[in-house]
């Protein structure tokens, strides 16, 4: 019996090795997409372009970028492929970005190849970009070290501390295929020197119809996810002689839809500290101007963003998925009923610190 149980153990400690030195072998042969970026050009084709990691057993090499002209992803693997020394893999992608012209025909073709493929991560983020994609893939800015982690790294951010509401493959998919809700993603945008986040893009099915900035962008944010961390926004009090910037937020939200009075309503919750006040004397009566200022400028943000998305008959935050679940509506009544809702916003600012720098 020790004998047998003797052989075992120096059978798996021989194959432990081999195993291991395969898995490398294949790792070590492979080439590693980080990044792909998709741009519409002539004759309905789309040009394809993917930044690649090669990997050695010493080091991870610098990323490298290719591009191919084709009518579907299926075609662009096999001709990247073709330019490859190695064969190519999505198991690495981090982001799908996608110029804006392109998005605005309609990308669920595009997006369902790397949705279905097992290999892709669902939390890859996808962002829409000003201007062509193979551009941005080929530049280097500052502050860039591999261009997958650095988009990663700057969307990851902006969704944690700055005014992108949360967002990625699979919370994109999700929304498409949920009756009553509205898709979004980040809007990239570049120049020669700075790669930045422009704000939010919204979608209709598939198709992107309207562009949020940074800005707005943060009342969706309030809406949908909320701050835990993070946030700031900038007042004007005393008949806009003065500025007070509100940062670090906690927040919390009530949404309801009233089919009778058609009206939907919106309460919010913001606890925040006052960071920077560009005026003289800093007084209760002061901070009660602030936090009044406060309210009133989140509410009309609010107000005017729904109303956006009303006139667009699209519902990013999900108010119809709500409806259609607990009720007997379907979609399009939804949408019918959605058009026609009485926004209500009541928001409540609370300052629970004061240490500004005047």
């Amino acid at each position: 019996m020790g004998k047998i149980i003797k052989n075992s153990l120096i059978s798996i400690l021989i194959l432990i090795p081999l195993l291991t030195s395969t898995r490398t072998n294949i790792i070590d042969e492979l080439q590693l997409i980080t990044v792909a970026g998709f741009d519409q050009v002539e004759d309905n084709k789309v040009r394809g372009t993917v930044t690649l990691t090669a990997y050695s057993y010493e080091e991870e090499l610098n990323n490298t970028a290719l591009s191919a002209i084709s009518t579907s992803t299926r075609q662009l693997r096999l001709r990247l492929n073709s330019m490859s020394s190695r064969p190519i893999h999505g198991g690495k992608i981090s982001s799908i970005v996608i110029q804006d012209h392109l998005a605005e025909d309609g990308i669920f073709d595009l997006l369902d190849t790397y949705y279905r493929d097992p290999t892709i991560a669902l939390r890859a983020f996808l962002s829409v970009t000003r201007g062509s994609t193979y551009e941005m893939l080929n530049k280097e800015f500052p502050l860039q070290t591999e261009i997958g982690t650095y988009l990663k790294d700057m969307l990851d951010h902006n969704m944690e501390r700055g005014n992108l509401p949360k967002s990625n493959m699979h919370l994109f998919m999700r929304a498409y295929f949920e009756k009553g809700h509205d898709p979004f993603m980040p809007i990239l945008s570049y120049t020669n020197n700075v790669l930045q986040v422009d704000g939010t893009a919204l979608f209709k099915d598939d198709r992107f119809v309207h562009a949020l900035d940074i800005e707005e962008a943060f009342f969706l944010k309030l809406i949908k996810d909320g701050y835990q961390t993070g946030g700031v926004i900038e007042l004007k009090v005393d008949n806009e002689s003065e500025v007070a910037v509100l940062r670090e937020m906690r927040s919390s939200s009530e949404l309801s839809v009233d089919r009778e009075s058609e009206s939907l309503h919106i309460a919010i919750e913001l606890k925040t500290r006052l960071s920077e006040y560009s005026g003289h004397t800093l007084n209760e009566a002061k901070l009660k101007e602030i936090t009044q200022e406060s309210d009133r400028v989140i509410e009309e943000g609010i107000r005017s963003l729904i109303n956006v998305m009303q006139e667009k008959q699209i519902d990013p935050i999900g108010f119809g998925a709500r409806e259609i679940n607990r009720s007997e509506l379907n979609e399009a009544e939804w949408y019918d009923l959605y058009g026609k809702l009485n926004v209500k916003v009541n928001v409540k600012t609370s300052i629970v610190e004061s240490g500004v720098s005047q």
